[in-house]
């Protein structure tokens, strides 16, 4: 198994590099992954699970931490060996608020000891906040992770939508280039007022209710 790295930042938004293009060259895109859940039913995790001729390609994964609005955003991709991460672009909708996209943070620094680095943008898109990883550099052949916390959540917001492209490139004499697409979709509760301790009020009947009087 590729070691873990956690992919996060505190940089501003950076250029895309565009790598050099293959002679000749596959495009091939997957636009109906398998959703499916985290067995462990606290657990509100949900995965995109991509995959190409029936064996397994990558794995877009979401957990939301709800507390109980959303406090952080983990996310991850995981894909075959053979294959390199070549771009990352997710969009989180917050739906039922007013309209603003939630706020989000990348955490830092890197880890990692080589060049070059991933290049990272965090920017607001209408009613989306948007991390768009232009170049995962050093770790595009590992299984990459990213925190992203939430400074701040719309309130009256109950759903989180999560739109995921992923760009994959399989090196060979004829260079696949695989471009996956999904979206998960999360539904919480907040806490009301409603949700406080029981009432103590009297009944004005006058009648209690305690079964041993």
């Amino acid at each position: 198994m590729r070691r873990r790295a956690f992919l996060a930042s505190a940089l501003t938004a950076a250029s895309t590099t565009a790598a050099g293009c293959s002679a000749v060259e596959s495009r091939t895109e997957h636009t109906d992954p398998t959703v499916t859940a985290d067995d462990d039913p606290r657990d509100d995790a949900r995965y995109l699970e991509f995959r190409d001729g029936g064996t397994d390609l990558a794995t877009v994964g979401v957990d939301p931490r709800f507390a109980p609005l959303p406090d952080h955003l983990h996310t991850w991709v995981s894909h075959t060996d053979d294959t390199e991460l070549q771009s990352l672009t997710q969009r989180f909708v917050a739906v039922g608020g007013d309209g603003t996209p939630p706020e989000l943070a990348l955490q830092g620094p890197f880890m990692g000891d080589y060049e070059p680095h991933p290049s990272v943008s965090l920017f607001r898109d209408g009613m989306a906040a948007v991390v768009d990883v232009h170049r995962f550099g050093e770790i595009a052949d590992e299984t990459v992770f990213i925190d992203l916390p939430v400074t701040h959540w719309p309130e009256s917001a109950h759903r989180l939508v999560v739109e995921s492209t992923v760009e994959l490139l399989e090196p060979g004499l004829r260079d696949r280039r695989h471009v996956l697409d999904g979206r998960l979709e999360f539904e919480f509760a907040a806490e009301t007022e409603a949700d406080g301790p029981p009432d103590d009020t009297p009944d004005p009947s006058g009648e209690s209710e305690n079964p041993m009087k």
